[in-house]
């Protein structure tokens, strides 16, 4: 990857313009995650749990578990875990979605 970063300091603010000409999107939003984030929606729903009541069961607040599902936030693999554990759902059967992408 090529890139240069500029930056001026001034008494009130650091700006940097960085310029990439090769990027890479950041791997929580590539397509292998989108398998495994229909399956979580899919499982969550079997479950007949709502994101709200997900959400109080982790302590986290909804819209938190509402972007991990829609492709707006990184899945953390823990907090993966967890979810999997408040669906009642098997945290393998979700990587071997992905997995399964990969292939």
């Amino acid at each position: 990857m090529r890139y240069f970063v500029a930056c001026v300091v001034s008494n009130f603010a650091t700006f940097c313009i960085v310029s990439i000409i090769e990027t890479m999107k950041p791997s929580s939003y590539s397509p292998h995650y989108d398998k495994l984030r229909a399956w979580m929606k899919q499982k969550r729903e079997e479950s007949g749990l709502s994101l709200r009541a997900v959400s109080e069961e982790l302590g986290r607040h909804h819209s938190v578990i509402g972007k991990m599902e829609q492709d707006r936030r990184k899945i953390e693999l823990l907090e993966f875990v967890e979810y999997c554990r408040v669906i009642g759902a098997d945290p393998h059967e979700g990587l071997d979605v992905m997995l399964s992408k990969i292939r």
